[in-house]
């Protein structure tokens, strides 16, 4: 099955996501691609089954209905999946994944000089990891000083403090940990103030504190979300790199360590996921985006995901075999100073792209190839821009012959994203879909132009009509007010 790339209504910098959606919708029969993945929601999401809004959900869609464009984004995917176009919703994603105090100085500055990116260290920090700070947000290191990002634009996946769904998922892990005992981190709590114990630093740990507030879980609340938007799954982008990091154990004088916690971690959420699903929604679907050294079974020296996937794998085989992967096989490096080439004659994308997902083969996973539009966001163009490997053309048409054929399918980063001279959306889609559904006939389709989208007609309400919310249900002074308003914030309607 050929996969679409994600579309994302919280594009940083610009507010046209629901409008690429609504393309997408208004093209659905004949887009060349059978998956969209709809990103990000946060990690820490509050979302209420009927509830029918994207407050709390950290989806940022542009619009201005009362519902936040719920409605306008629920019709969207019901277009598309009734034209054989699946829509995920996808939960993380780097920004909702990165905690910038922790992952500069563990991550980056935890091994030294000699990493990819201590030059960030060196630049705002003056080479000093103590000059990183929230002013300089940790020195820049999980976004771009221009991104103008706060703590605020970050997340970090929680461990519910008063979820018993949560409790099943770890009692499930603690009984079938394959590593070291499993530890958990509750109380590095989003939203919360916490100690770092080894710099005795406290810190705002990123993301909302309201469903740890509120007694929910939100990784259920997310299936329920799913659910009432009519998506046909949900998709778990899970990079932590910073909780590996800290959180890791070995030889502590200088490694390979482990990184069982983040193992534990990662696996706990796709089971209640998985238990979610089944009791919310048993149709519905789950994906991830994988790491490309994920299914790497080999010493760990830190800075990334290696192996998690081939663990969960081997540890919880219940749980990963519900999981379809999707592996970024793309923002690689040939700048071999920093061993970023896998192997020293292993540099150019379409070799490194063959490597990683032969890794994935090797241990029995049925895995889709990934690839990026344009350039890379990695390594950083402003510092290493001749050691990115951006899709070109020749490129695709590389990893489309050898690669590909060995996979189930393929994913692409993303349905909007500038090309910046490299191969388009459009051509990627096109090929990716020829190469796996063959002569279908959406494959001749194009990624269609976004326009402006029309503002939904107020709906007509009295004047000095007044509702609330009472019992989670919209009661009306008059009776006169809108139902749809009414349902957009409460999720029914009473007279």
């Amino acid at each position: 099955m050929q996969r679409g790339g994600r579309s994302s209504p919280r594009n940083a910098g610009k507010v046209i996501g629901l409008q690429e959606l609504q393309a997408m919708a208004s093209h659905a029969a004949t887009v060349p691609v059978n998956r969209i993945w709809v990103a990000f929601f946060s990690p820490t999401l509050v979302y209420k089954p009927g509830s029918n809004t994207f407050a709390d959900t950290g989806m940022e869609t542009g619009s201005s209905a009362v519902d936040l464009g719920f409605a306008e984004v629920k019709a969207a995917i019901n277009t598309l999946e009734d034209n054989g176009v699946e829509v995920f919703l996808s939960m993380g994603g780097w920004n909702y994944n990165c905690f910038p105090a922790l992952y500069t100085r563990y991550s980056i500055g935890g091994y030294g000089d000699h990493t990819p990116n201590y030059w960030k260290i060196q630049e705002y920090g003056q080479g000093n990891i103590d000059n990183c700070n929230e002013e300089n947000m940790w020195c820049w290191s999980c976004e771009p000083q221009s991104e103008g990002t706060t703590l605020d634009s970050f997340s970090i996946f929680p461990e519910p403090k008063a979820a018993d769904t949560w409790e099943v998922a770890k009692k499930y892990i603690e009984s079938n940990a394959g590593g070291k005992t499993p530890e958990w981190h509750s109380d590095v709590a989003p939203g919360e103030s916490w100690t770092d114990s080894k710099t005795g630093t406290q810190l705002k740990v990123p993301g909302s504190s309201k469903p740890n507030d509120m007694g929910r879980d939100p990784y259920v609340d997310f299936v329920s979300l799913a659910k009432d938007l009519g998506a046909s799954g949900v998709d778990l982008d899970y990079e932590e790199f910073w909780h590996a990091d800290y959180f890791k154990s070995g030889d502590a004088s200088g490694g390979p360590w482990e990184l069982d916690q983040t193992i534990y971690k990662y696996s706990a959420i796709a089971k209640d996921l998985v238990d979610a699903i089944d009791a919310i929604a048993p149709d519905m679907k789950l994906s991830t985006a994988a790491g490309a050294v994920g299914a790497w079974d080999g010493k760990w020296w830190g800075g990334n995901l290696k192996g998690v996937w081939l663990k969960a794998k081997q540890w919880f085989p219940d749980v990963m075999s519900r999981v379809e992967i999707n592996v970024m096989t793309y923002d690689l490096s040939s700048n071999n100073d920093y061993y970023e080439c896998p192997t020293a004659d292993v540099c150019a994308l379409d070799e490194q792209v063959e490597f990683y997902m032969k890794t994935y083969r090797d241990q029995g996973f049925s895995a889709n190839v990934g690839y990026e539009v344009g350039q890379p966001a990695y390594p950083d163009p402003t510092h290493d821009k001749a050691h990115q490997l951006p899709l070109t053309e020749g490129k695709l048409t590389s990893i489309l012959s050898k690669t590909q054929p060995q996979h189930p399918g393929g994913f692409f980063w993303e349905l909007y994203k500038d090309n910046a001279g490299e191969a388009t959306a459009t051509e990627v889609a096109q090929q990716l879909c020829k190469s796996v559904l063959g002569d279908a006939p959406r494959c001749s389709g194009v990624i269609p132009a976004v326009g402006p989208s029309p503002s939904p007609p107020p709906a007509p309400t009295p004047a000095g009509d007044k509702f609330k919310c009472s019992n989670d249900q919209c009661v009306s002074s008059s009776g006169g007010v809108s139902k749809e308003i009414c349902e957009s914030i409460c999720g029914s309607f009473v007279l």
